[in-house]
């Protein structure tokens, strides 16, 4: 068990004898971290794999999909498990208890069960685990993963016929994922849905070109993942030369515009403005910060005076707003399993109902006031991650999709396990993944 990070604050340097590792060791090391970065690339990839595959090989199925998911997870907890020291093992496996529990305590209650929300809950301990177990650079990582998402956006923005015919998401969506074709408005094209939305771009309009999805193949989530990848560069923006925080924020300029992502733009902003506050603000407020951001949602769509749905930002608010003063007692005790699925526009709705009440109110306690992460990164990247997760609420559930949840939660893990940090970052980091030319003395 690794006893790295085990204090609340910042970690502890690493002892004398770890300074050294013998080339086993470390070759165990690399490998290890091999591993956690391809379940990480398969958690948020798999979909693009499992699309070709459908378009070019066999038609893919929902249960294969399920099968891989599940195969992740358990992934996850193998590589991860065996890296957490006994405070955080029993954090684990007692939150996991606890989901498991009132899961059971609402099947025999109501009489009905869904596997789709236990393994929304399943998710992040899995991939915080995971995140546990990597010894490698987290900022260097995404840096390296964003460089492959802009050029796979590039190729489909310059070869949309060709990336819709490879990868095919129409089909995929349709025979995995349940989707109605009559529900792909435009016949002439194979890619998602809303990636050829009607009416002009919001970046480039007279460009006639779609919203790119990349790796992601649907758009909602490749703005999800510059959201993501906005706050890593804030949070970590000392770990990295200037030249990559310059390719970072040119990367992340290039994905707004190619997925012509509003809400990735909007929160992008947001995020760099209260960056500087954030940082110095006590992680453990990180449940007020939510809070604060769902009661600012309401005082917005009152003092917009919207009175209706539409399908705009403020539209989707008062959705949220609208349905959180709609919820009956059965519902806030997640007993009305079937209402979850009339909320994917009302990502805190959806919480609710699909998990109840107790478990909402679990995790901001838990996430405030047990997950303590080291350092002013640590503390930006906590706030940041909130602030993200409770805008996201405010408008759509997609913060529950694999391919969403599994980043943050793995640089949570990462930074949970005790991740050095700044000052001294580099010396730290230097010592932990030294290789020596020989055995230690």
């Amino acid at each position: 068990m690794s006893a790295v990070g085990a204090s609340a604050g910042m970690p502890m340097p690493p002892p004398a004898w770890a300074a050294v590792l013998s080339p086993r060791l470390a070759h165990r090391l690399r490998w290890r971290n091999v591993l956690v970065e391809c379940v990480l690339l398969l958690a948020i990839g798999y979909n693009f794999l499992l699309a070709v595959v459908n378009a070019k090989v066999f038609t893919v199925r929902p249960a294969m999909t399920y099968v891989v998911e599940f195969v992740l997870y358990g992934a996850c907890f193998v590589l991860g498990i065996w890296s957490l020291d006994r405070r955080r093992a029993a954090l684990v496996v007692g939150g996991l208890g606890f989901i498991v529990l009132l899961a059971l305590v609402r099947f025999f209650v109501a009489w009905q069960f869904d596997p789709k929300f236990l393994r929304d809950a399943l998710i992040p301990f899995a991939f915080l685990v995971l995140g546990c177990a990597y010894r490698g650079s987290v900022p260097r990582l995404f840096v390296r993963m964003t460089l492959v998402i802009a050029l796979v956006a590039a190729f489909e923005l310059a070869m949309p016929a060709t990336y819709g015919d490879v990868v095919n998401p129409k089909s995929y969506f349709v025979n995995a994922r349940g989707f109605s074709a009559s529900g792909f408005w435009n016949e002439d094209s194979n890619l998602f849905v809303s990636a050829t939305r009607p009416g002009a771009r919001n970046f480039l309009p007279g460009s006639n070109l779609p919203r790119a999805s990349s790796v992601f193949i649907e758009p909602v989530t490749m703005g999800n993942y510059i959201i993501f990848f906005m706050a890593v560069l804030l949070a970590f923006r000392r770990w990295l030369s200037g030249w990559k925080q310059l390719l970072s924020f040119g990367l992340i300029g290039f994905l707004i515009v190619a997925s012509d992502g509003r809400l990735a733009a909007g929160t992008c902003v947001l995020m760099l403005l209260a960056a500087p506050i954030l940082r110095r603000l006590d992680q453990r407020l990180a449940f007020a910060l939510f809070a604060a951001v769902l009661l600012g949602g309401w005082a917005l769509v009152s003092a917009a005076g919207v009175q209706a749905y539409e399908d705009t930002m403020l539209g989707r608010i008062f959705f949220t707003v609208d349905s959180m003063s709609r919820l009956s007692l059965q519902a806030w005790l997640g007993l009305d399993i079937n209402a979850a699925y009339r909320y994917f526009d009302s990502g805190i709705a959806y919480f609710v109902v699909s998990q109840s009440i107790f478990v909402v109110l679990a995790f901001l306690l838990a996430y405030s006031f047990l997950m303590i992460l080291p350092g002013r990164e640590g503390q930006a990247f906590k706030h940041l991650a909130i602030l993200a997760f409770a805008l996201s609420l405010l408008v759509s559930n997609g913060y529950f999709s694999i391919k969403t949840a599994a980043l943050w939660w793995f640089v949570c893990g990462w930074l949970w396990q005790g991740a050095p940090v700044l000052p001294s970052a580099r010396q730290l980091w230097q010592q932990r993944s030294a290789v020596p030319a020989g055995p230690p003395p």
